[in-house]
């Protein structure tokens, strides 16, 4: 007889040796190749945005002023070509990497990416994570002892920041926090003066701060792995590793000249950084709660109490990592929502990112700049679609099913 002790998606596969590897390597392809059918749908639905405006948008700049450089390369789109040849021509320059020049600014577009979208992954990429990992967090907590006071407040804040409009908080931030009270900055990516004649730029210390990070996230998960079977000692083990990262990482800034140059970019960012947290956790947070609920009615759970698991780990392993499947698919389908709140705050803090540019660019009527930043907007979607089926096969092994393989459910017999 078999105890469905672990969640029946945990299972193992016997005689796979030779066809594990080939069945692994034939869904990711296939990943793959959908990934690459998306973008060019995405190609042809942004080309074809451009074509339907107007034609005469050339002159339309010369008559506000634009650079006569900028006006040649955009004119290159507009020339008397099929729009089929136009359409290979500009995938053709997608691919190398030449997005024409900025009508307004009169710089490339490619220069203009590079300068802004390190300043914009600041912002984004830890707003975005902190507000999940916080979503998951409560999700779990207040699904698994309902009707509780946390329950309570955490769902009315919760629904409260995620239905707010993003400028409005943002405004009500930079006003409680930043002017009545001058917790922190409020506007700015840093302060003038600190780096006045100072030969450091600042995507050079963003750059640094992105590796410092990425070093100290890969240490962490080396220390979670080789604790994976200290099932007691897991926790202590992993605060303590924690703590012990942390200061190997802040050491090296405390005794170079970058650490001053750190803590400035890092004081303006706390205040969009929070923003962007309380806009993005709710939804996450409400739908964990939900997929947590339906999953604690599994056969599997009372199952797993009988057998003596402690409450926590029933939580955790035997609970959680099937809820927050649902998760993972509704945050990805999030993203773009997630991405456009991030630009707006950009434009409220002057936050000198993608967002800020986009946002200048239609105003000005700078087409080469949007067409470029919504152009990488798209492929970072894209990108975040594949890593997300590569994650889901990792977290539900039942994606990674070969066709005859035998499977059973992990159990005692």
């Amino acid at each position: 007889m078999i105890y469905p002790i672990t969640p029946p998606y945990l299972f193992k596969m016997h005689d796979l040796s030779s066809r594990l590897p080939r069945g692994i390597l034939r869904i990711i392809s296939g990943r793959l190749i959908r990934a690459l059918i998306s973008l060019i749908l995405f190609q042809i639905i942004l080309f074809s945005l451009i074509q339907a405006l107007p034609s005469d948008i050339v002159e339309l700049r010369a008559v506000v002023g634009a650079h006569g450089e900028g006006l040649e390369e955009f004119q290159m789109l507009d020339s008397t070509e099929s729009a089929w040849q136009q359409f290979i021509t500009w995938v053709k320059g997608f691919y190398q990497g030449e997005l024409g020049k900025s009508t307004s600014l009169g710089m490339p577009v490619v220069d203009i990416l590079k300068e802004r979208l390190p300043r914009t992954l600041l912002l984004l990429l830890p707003g975005t994570v902190a507000g999940f990992l916080l979503g998951i967090w409560l999700g779990k907590r207040i699904a698994w002892q309902r009707r509780g006071w946390l329950e309570f407040v955490a769902t009315l804040g919760g629904t409260a920041f995620y239905t707010s409009f993003p400028p409005w908080l943002a405004f009500v931030m930079v006003n409680a926090f930043g002017l009545s009270l001058g917790w922190f900055p409020p506007e700015k990516i840093i302060d003038p003066m600190k780096w006045f004649r100072l030969d450091v730029t600042l995507n050079e210390v963003i750059v640094k701060l992105f590796l410092t990070a990425g070093a100290a996230g890969l240490a962490y998960l080396v220390i979670n792995w080789l604790t994976r079977g200290q099932t007691r000692l897991r926790a202590r083990l992993r605060a303590v590793g924690g703590v012990l990262i942390i200061i190997l990482a802040v050491i090296p800034w405390m005794t170079s000249d970058y650490g001053p140059l750190a803590v400035d970019i890092l004081y303006h960012l706390a205040l969009p950084l929070i923003t962007l947290t309380l806009l993005s956790f709710g939804e996450t947070m409400l739908v964990m709660r939900a997929t947590m609920v339906e999953a604690m009615e599994a056969d599997h759970v009372p199952a797993a109490r009988a057998k003596g698991v402690r409450d926590s780990q029933v939580r955790d392993r035997h609970v959680a990592r099937i809820a927050i499947l649902p998760v993972l698919a509704r945050f990805v389908l999030h993203l773009p929502l997630v991405i456009i709140g991030s630009f707006i705050l950009e434009r409220v803090f002057y936050w000198d990112g993608m967002g800020q540019i986009l946002i200048q660019a239609a105003i000005d009527n700078d087409l080469p700049v949007l067409i470029g930043v919504l152009s990488v907007v798209g492929v970072g979607i894209l990108l975040a679609h594949i890593i997300f089926d590569l994650l889901n096969l990792w977290l539900d092994p039942r994606q990674r099913k070969v066709e005859g393989a035998e499977v059973v459910i992990r159990g005692e017999i």
